[in-house]
Formats: C-alpha cells, structure tokens, sequence
C-alpha cells in the first residue's frame, strides 16, 4: 500500500495551505492561535494536503532557520472519512538543537512536549475540519527504552493505548498497514485539542506573564 507524501523530499511543501475555519468552540484554539503561538516560540509551521489521496503534512520549521527543519507529521484520513491516520512523525533533535544555539527567540516550541504538539495540533485540526472524529497512530517498536519513552510521551500527550501489534500471525493486517511494530495509539479528536488548548495558554500565560515582570509592570 503506497501512502500519501512518502517520496515527496520536504522541500515540495515550502507553500502552506490555510485552514480557513475558525472552530466555534473557544476550548478548542483555532489555526491563528496556534501558528501564532509557534511564530512567538521560534516555529513556523506548514501545512499540506493532498486531495486525490486525502493524505496531509504538517511540518515545523525554525522561525529564522528556513532550511532547518525540526520535524513533521504525515498520514491520511481512512475511507470511511471518521478516521485520521498519522503514518509517521519525526522530529529532529540536530535540528532543535541547531535552532537553540542560533535563536534567541526558540523555546523548544514552547511547552514541555516541544515542537512535535504545534503539528499535531494543525493535523489534528484539519481532520477535525474534515469530519474526522477519532484519531490514531502507531507508536513504533524500534528498541525497547525508546518505545517505552515513546508511550509515556503520548500518554501524556493525552492519547491511550489499544493493543500491541506484535509479530504473531494475528498481527499480519494491522503490520501491512503500519510497516512495522509498536503500540497502536487513539483518541477522540476534541479532547486530546482541548488538552493541548489549555497546555498552550497556560504556557501562553506564564510568557505574558514573565513578560510584563521583565518590563517593570505590575498589572496586578
């Protein structure tokens, strides 16, 4: 099964596409707060689909580094249009570091699961937009410690565990769809935004906040 973007270099997606609708929920960020928040962290973010495959990409990009990329998220919305598959995220941590030593400015993204929540947020946002009501990934198996850090970041991250897709013949048609092995990850697409929303305005808060104590105001 070929997805979406997977011989597609990078560089094919230096013009973002819009997600034009603002959600009505305000528990939910919409796409300007949210790329706002990553221009004010060091992260330009960049969007893509693809309509033939409804297959996306989402990728972070260091504010002042255009050739520095820190990462990326890339999969597809299911046929039956309610699900939203992450194939595969990436994030790059030369690339982080890089943006740290060169950018005042860059924060690591901005809260403590870094520049990887900015993307997702976007990709989440527009499967929402597009119907989507659930979402799922592999957290892939590639060696013990790391898998096991992988889960604590996504649990965290607000996501639960389904099952293990192993090496058992019972496994055969979830690893043709995955590639490989690891722990099949899903959640509800609201709450896992309204999650990060308040994840990111609380971090927005403390910023304002260390802002106005840096300036010599006190507003309280």
């Amino acid at each position: 099964m070929t997805l979406a973007f997977t011989s597609l270099p990078l560089s094919s997606i230096s013009k973002p596409t819009i997600i034009k609708t603002h959600l009505s929920s305000s528990s939910i960020a919409d796409i300007e707060e949210i790329t706002t928040f990553a221009l004010n962290n060091g992260v330009d973010l960049q969007f893509t689909t693809n309509g033939v495959t409804r297959g996306y990409r989402g990728v972070a990009i260091s504010k002042n580094e255009p050739d520095n990329i820190l990462g990326y998220i890339e999969g597809f919305i299911r046929p039956t249009g309610s699900i939203l598959h992450a194939d595969k995220m990436e994030i790059f941590k030369t690339a982080l570091n890089s943006a740290r030593a060169r950018e005042e400015a860059f924060s690591g993204g901005g809260t403590f699961l870094g520049p990887g929540l900015l993307i997702a947020f976007v990709c989440l946002l527009h499967g929402k937009e597009s119907g989507c009501k659930q979402v799922e990934f592999l957290a892939i198996d590639d060696a013990e410690f790391q898998h096991k850090r992988l889960i604590r970041y996504y649990k965290t991250a607000g996501f639960k565990e389904v099952r293990y897709v192993g090496e058992e013949l019972k496994d055969i048609p979830d690893r043709l769809v995955w590639g490989g092995c690891g722990t099949l990850m899903t959640n509800d697409i609201d709450p896992v935004l309204e999650k990060w929303t308040r994840i990111i305005r609380s971090a927005k808060g403390k910023m304002e906040e260390e802002s106005t104590i840096y300036l010599g105001y006190d507003m309280n």
